[in-house]
């Protein structure tokens, strides 16, 4: 992209637009803000003619998940129930991401209502992943994964209940962080649960992932670029008792990933928890009913504009025993604590991202893409998923979990692992 001469960020911006045209195919976006985008960017060159401090992410593009609030755009949240709901102020992220100077150049598509992880929408069409055509980018938050991925935008956003940052970020062979539980707000969010959901950034780099980051938290950058100095004082925990083995492809790839970490001299440690093996079984019987809730009027009202599959699974939500919720609830509670105490003892916890690379589109059981993902949704941890290889030209990442709050030390750790892999 153009850096120098008048209009250096409204170059910059059209030559995204123009490169979101040419992936057009890739179904990543729903909607594209080419004239208010390039206004903004006529402002930015104006700001710096007239000598105005920019902002971090000034004339940078960006693009939002079609879930994210956004003043007098429609936010369907990828579902035709919702494409009259127009927002009139912007999500809260979002206001800090504009006051950054970001510049946002459109919304993106993912699986309807944020509920499924391959972003297979029968509204706005399935988005396909850049590295095989007929193959899902994951979900739910595809569209994003994809804008990253094809180099259309340097970030994106998205939203992870069960895993919907990492998984597309997994598949598509691009960064994806999800962070703590309550460091980034989701004021202006449509939930998927207010339980589980999480707000975080896709971008290329660990690096680009910290610097959006510090924005949507509204902290400095240097608060998320740790240095580590002494690697190999680090003890790096890799689980075990997930209740599914990764595809053989993907293990070799994952064993190949912590011969990075032997190299930098950490210490790493098997540790097996079984209560992991529950985290899919919770992880629906606490957003099932969540989802239902705040759907139900709208399910209501147009039950013919939310497809099959997802209206159904509204259904079940809203049939749900409550007991059986509240279970669910202190259930999750104990695995927190159950990996508290398995963890104690090192400093970060590793495992692959999923277990297998992209499938074809209309593949059976897409739930598996969520095992190594949910449970740290229902912990409220942070995680990043990194690139680690690829199986048969398919990407897969390394998932990388630390304890909570601890959101610098894993983009710490996972931009060392960049460095060396």
């Amino acid at each position: 992209m153009a850096k120098s001469g008048k209009h250096s960020v409204r170059q910059a911006i059209t030559e995204t637009l123009d490169l979101i045209e040419r992936h057009k195919s890739l179904n990543a976006f729903v909607a594209i803000h080419r004239q208010a985008a390039l206004a903004q960017a006529d402002r930015a060159d104006s700001a710096a003619l007239a000598g105005r401090q920019p902002g971090p992410l000034q004339g940078l593009p960006l693009a939002l998940k079609d879930n994210i609030d956004q003043q007098g755009v429609a936010c369907s949240a990828g579902c035709k129930a919702y494409l009259d709901r127009i927002p009139d102020t912007d999500a809260e992220v979002v206001q800090k991401l504009k006051a950054a100077g970001a510049i946002i150049v459109g919304r993106t598509n993912m699986h309807e209502l944020a509920n499924g992880v391959t972003s297979e929408n029968r509204h706005f069409g399935p988005v396909v992943n850049p590295h095989r055509a007929g193959f899902h980018p994951g979900g739910s938050s595809g569209g994003s994964a994809v804008a990253v991925a094809t180099g259309c935008v340097p970030f994106a956003l998205g939203t992870d209940t069960g895993g919907s940052v990492r998984i597309p970020a997994s598949l598509c062979g691009v960064v994806g962080f999800k962070p703590s539980r309550g460091l980034v707000s989701l004021k202006g969010v449509v939930p998927l649960s207010t339980s589980l959901d999480h707000l975080g950034p896709l971008t290329r780099t660990v690096a680009q992932a910290a610097k959006l980051l510090s924005v949507m938290a509204g902290k400095p950058l240097e608060d998320f670029l740790p240095a580590f100095a002494n690697p190999s004082d680090l003890k790096i925990g890799v689980l075990d008792g997930f209740g599914l083995d990764p595809d053989p492809s993907v293990s070799e790839i994952f064993e190949n990933a912590l011969t990075v970490f032997q190299k930098m001299n950490c210490k790493l440690e098997p540790i097996k928890i079984p209560g992991l093996a529950k985290g899919l079984r919770l992880l629906t019987r606490i957003y099932a009913p969540e989802a239902a809730a705040y759907h139900e009027v709208q399910l209501q009202k147009r039950p013919q504009d939310f497809s099959p599959e997802i209206r159904a699974d509204l259904q079940r939500g809203l049939a749900m025993d409550p007991e059986k919720y509240q279970k669910a609830i202190k259930a999750g509670q104990a695995l927190a604590a159950e990996i508290d105490q398995a963890a104690r003892e090192v400093d970060f916890l590793v495992s692959p991202t999923t277990a297998h690379p992209a499938r074809p589109f209309g593949s059976p059981n897409p739930q598996t893409y969520l095992v190594f993902t949910c449970p740290f949704n229902l912990t409220g941890q942070p995680a990043v998923s990194v690139p680690m290889g690829a199986v048969d030209g398919l990407p897969v990442g390394l998932q990388i979990i630390g304890k909570r709050h601890a959101d610098a030390s894993v983009l710490g750790l996972a931009a060392e692992f960049e460095k060396e892999i």
